[in-house]
């Protein structure tokens, strides 16, 4: 699964063309940022984490979030 974020959910941050969230493997969702890897979002129920980082196995947790929009801009921001 390849999804490009709605227009105004990084308000500030970019253009939503830039950034592009795809689905690595069943809940890990890799994003890019203008074609370079910013990081990562991990479903776990009912929450969103996001890990920031250009691997997976040595990304850094940044925040928790209750939507994947808002996990994403957590790591467009940080």
């Amino acid at each position: 699964m390849i999804t490009t974020i709605a227009s105004g959910t990084a308000t500030g941050a970019s253009s939503s063309r830039d950034i592009v969230v795809t689905e690595a493997v069943s809940g890990i969702y890799r994003v890019e940022h203008r074609g370079r890897t910013i990081g990562y979002v991990q479903a776990t129920g009912e929450r969103f984490v996001s890990l920031s980082g250009a691997v997976y196995n040595t990304s850094v947790e940044i925040a928790q979030t209750l939507d994947l929009d808002a996990a994403v801009l957590r790591l467009l921001t940080a």
